[in-house]
């Protein structure tokens, strides 16, 4: 009985709080082959050393070349499944689904799902996905728990498996050691790997509330200088130094860099959008979640953590003024775990229900190739999205116009626009798609269904409101009328997305 109860509990040790990491390339052409990924963490985010559980693929879509079933080599956390081929070439979808036992435990079994990939006969484009605020010991915070920069890079690599990252560490920490940010550099150049794996120079700055709130800045190359102005407030957490100096100062460099706006939306240091400072070209995108919360309004289903604030500076106040931001999503983390979710499940290698924001944050990039300089332009063209932490596949479109475009108002958009959303989520049976206009609102449709993670869905708005009645006017930052519109989804499992904007200018 002794013995039975031993291995009873190792095969429960072996399933419940572990998370299986199963991904793929998210856009895919017909007929490609590639290879998927697997790793195993435990319930603090840590690669596992012991997952001797064999993966059965079933219920597989749009693929070829699986094998019956699959197990890690022992003393592995990650492998590799493949090569394996896409099936099919026009708006298709590609997922990968394994059935996982513990023999001794017959009670205990889960599938897990690879992300969902789009499948087209010439893509478009490619999808990236990454964590570019992650916070290191260098940045002399949590130092219970954060890690060295090296460790930053190796896990959004090899546990994440992500294709890009950036540790942003906070100033004030760099600054402490003069051969801190010699060795970010050196490490940025080390571990950039052209169409396999991307890095980003980067850090953050802190200004006090009034001065630009907490901005993280990235460089295309790995050679650029961080920012500091030599006074006694630059060592604390919100310094009177106005974001106007950074963007001077780093001008200065010569170095193309963009900055980036986040957690404007808490109740302690924030950046509000009444106030007289904005640069849509050095700063294109707006962080609209992380583990902290949202951003996007005052009121929402991910507060932020601490209290959100009453004054005009969520996303939508942002756009109500007239500025012109792409989202992205990261973690802010602060145990150097870029792409993680850090929190105890319930299931057997899912990804539990948000519960204290411990689902970070992604970025994903639309961009023809994996390199540096492509996802930099990707990046400051807009042509991005957000999310909690899912992998799921969205594309909003009016006409010909993409997300993060603009488009001038022809005769046919002044009488009525029709937005087309087009999304697969992952592993999840329902979802609610809710279009914004101007802000606020507009309408919502839910879509549910067994097959709803395996297939393209499409959520079709009209709006037929006269586009002069409805136009923002007289903006702050943008006085010339427009219309602006984007998407937020939900889904089941409690994953958010958000797309980037498209704007509508009236001559």
């Amino acid at each position: 009985m002794k013995e039975e109860l031993l291995k009873t509990a190792r095969n429960l040790a072996c399933v419940i709080g572990r998370r299986i990491h199963l991904v793929i390339p998210s856009i895919l052409a017909g007929g490609e082959t590639f290879m998927a990924r697997v790793a195993v963490t435990g319930a603090d985010a840590m690669p596992m050393d012991y997952f001797p559980n064999v993966f059965y693929f079933e219920g597989c879509v749009g693929v070829e070349g699986l094998p019956a079933k699959f197990r890690l080599d022992p003393g592995k956390f990650a492998g590799e499944v493949g090569p394996l081929k896409a099936v099919g070439c026009e708006a298709g979808t590609a997922v990968i689904r394994a059935r996982i036992e513990t023999p001794d435990v017959p009670d205990v079994s889960a599938v897990v799902s690879s992300n969902p990939a789009w499948v087209f006969k010439n893509p478009a484009y490619r999808l990236f996905w990454g964590d570019i605020h992650v916070h290191t010991k260098y940045s002399n915070c949590s130092p219970w728990r954060c890690q060295d920069p090296q460790w930053c890079y190796q896990y959004a690599q090899e546990v994440s498996m992500l294709d890009f990252v950036a540790p942003a560490d906070h100033l004030r920490g760099i600054a402490s050691d003069k051969l801190r940010w010699p060795r970010l550099q050196e490490l940025a150049r080390q571990h950039n790997q052209p169409g396999k794996f991307v890095t980003f120079l980067a850090f953050e700055s802190s200004h006090a509330q009034g001065f630009g709130g907490d901005n993280n800045v990235y460089y295309l190359d790995d050679d650029a200088p961080y920012f500091w102005v030599d006074r006694d407030d630059m060592r604390g957490i919100a310094p009177k130094v106005h974001v106007r100096d950074l963007w001077r100062q780093t001008d200065m460099s010569g170095k193309a860099y963009f900055t980036v706006p986040h957690h404007t939306g808490r109740a302690a240091k924030y950046r509000s959008w009444d106030e007289d400072y904005y640069d849509s070209a050095r700063e294109p995108l707006f962080e609209i979640y992380s583990s902290w919360g949202s951003s996007e309004m005052r009121h929402s289903r991910l507060p932020m953590s601490g209290g959100n604030n009453d004054a005009p500076s969520y996303f939508v106040d942002a756009l109500k003024a007239g500025a012109r931001f792409g989202v992205i999503a990261s973690s802010d983390d602060h145990a150097t775990l870029p792409g993680s979710v850090f929190h105890f499940r319930v299931d057997p290698f899912g990804v539990s229900m948000l519960n204290g924001f411990a689902h970070k944050g992604l970025a994903a990039v639309r961009s023809p190739e994996l390199t540096r300089k492509s996802l930099f332009e990707s990046m400051r063209r807009r042509n991005v999205y957000a999310t909690t932490h899912a992998r799921s596949l969205v594309d909003l479109r009016i006409g010909d116009a993409n997300m993060g475009q603009e488009m001038p108002a022809d005769r046919s958009l002044r009488a009525k626009r029709e937005v087309r959303v087009r999304f697969t989520p992952e592993n999840a049976a329902s979802a609610k798609v809710i279009l914004m206009r101007n802000g606020e609102p507009l309408d919502s449709k839910s879509l549910r269904g067994p097959n709803l993670a395996a297939e393209v869905n499409e959520a079709v708005f009209e709006d037929a409101d006269d586009l002069g009645k409805i136009a923002i006017r007289g903006a702050k930052f943008h006085p010339e009328p427009f219309v602006v519109y984007y998407a937020r989804i939900e889904d089941s499992n409690g994953a958010h997305q958000w797309t980037s904007p498209i704007w509508i200018d009236e001559d």
